[in-house]
């Protein structure tokens, strides 16, 4: 009698501990299933928050030469003011300029992340054929990725110089802050303008090739 007590309760003890362990082995499966939708859907994310910053710097940057332009090329009632204002533009471009590098620096790692994910479970398809059709989709989407990430580097990387350039001028202006200095800045205003045309331009090709790149990676389109 003793003794089916016994197993009884050895039963009862290994039934407590193996279901919630089954219950666990499912859960992990259930993870590993969705882990790679999890990690698209980050990358995406991350891909969205780069390109939005570069956007930002870009029209932030864009603002500030503009108000920079109104002091050199138009008559100011109010040039103390209005050099205040620009001020205060120059602040906030500094700042999203400094953000978006720092985004499109950090991408490089999301990448990693995602195509080392995408990997691993490629290597869970038994299909040699299909596998092999995975990969070469893969090493496609990581070209696209890098042909993408160089563009918006080149973009961040060109907006740092311009960035400081129009701070300098601004700087200039706040020496000197009156009408025939400002006559004097026009021909650096103008070569600035040209950078400033091509520059955003080339920022604006980046992002919409950024866009169109991880827009390609949703479930569903929108």
């Amino acid at each position: 009698m003793y003794l089916s007590y016994g197993r009884a309760a050895t039963f009862v003890l290994a039934a407590v501990f193996v279901v919630p362990l089954t219950a666990h082995t499912q859960e992990t499966a259930e993870r590993s299933r969705t882990q790679g939708l999890k990690e698209t859907d980050r990358f995406v994310k991350a891909g969205g928050n780069t390109t939005e910053a570069v956007t930002n710097a870009k029209t932030q940057t864009q603002k500030t030469l503009d108000a920079y332009n109104a002091l050199v090329t138009q008559p100011s009632k109010d040039m103390k003011g209005d050099y205040r204002r620009l001020m205060k533009s120059v602040d906030s471009m500094n700042s999203r300029v400094a953000t978006a590098r720092q985004k499109i620096a950090e991408m490089q790692k999301a990448g990693d992340v995602y195509f080392s994910g995408r990997a691993a479970t490629i290597k869970n398809i038994q299909d040699p054929q299909l596998q092999g059709q995975a990969q070469q989709r893969m090493a496609d989407s990581q070209k696209q990725f890098a042909g993408v990430l160089q563009s918006l580097k080149e973009a961040g990387d060109a907006l740092e110089p311009f960035r400081k350039d129009l701070a300098d001028q601004i700087t200039f202006m706040g020496s000197d802050l009156n009408p025939s200095a400002m006559t004097a800045l026009k021909p650096n205003a103008d070569k600035l303008n040209a950078r400033g045309g091509e520059l955003f331009a080339r920022t604006d090709k980046a992002i919409a090739g950024a866009n169109a790149y991880f827009q390609g990676l949703k479930s569903t389109q929108t």
